[in-house]
């Protein structure tokens, strides 16, 4: 009879871990960039108040561009935050039952700093997208 060699462990479980905790923070950017490129859509050249009498309907129609640029702004957050919860969740699984433990901690690090680089980022992806509105304004 011959004695069987040991099986070695799949890192498959940590591979995941840390793709999804990469995916969240760019997905997070993608829709934080977004948000931002919705705001520089908020006011176009033919809602400029001298050529147009309609102010009423400008106002409505601004003011709904604006709810879309929040609206994409939460569901960027929301999304980041459910995948690196994922990512965090499989990362941990990862290191402890030695699944990939490397990718585990590298997905554990993504998806517990991934905020704080997307909230560096959000500042200048939104400013970015309001200073397109600065000839429309004064």
């Amino acid at each position: 009879m011959s004695a069987l060699s040991p099986v070695r462990p799949r890192r498959g479980v940590g591979i995941v871990a840390f793709f999804a905790s990469v995916s969240a923070l760019i997905l997070g950017a993608a829709g934080i960039w977004a948000s931002g490129f919705a705001l520089g859509r908020l006011v176009r050249f033919t809602d400029y108040p001298d050529l147009v009498h309609e102010t009423e309907a400008q106002l409505w129609d601004t003011l709904s561009r604006a709810v879309v640029a929040v609206v994409i702004l939460v569901a960027a957050w929301i999304v980041h935050a459910l995948i690196a919860l994922w990512g965090l969740v499989q990362g941990i699984v990862a290191t402890a039952v030695n699944r990939g433990r490397a990718w585990g901690i590298a997905a554990i690090v993504i998806a517990s700093i991934g905020w704080m680089i997307l909230l560096a980022f959000m500042p200048e992806a939104l400013l970015a997208g309001l200073i397109g509105n600065v000839p429309f304004v004064g």
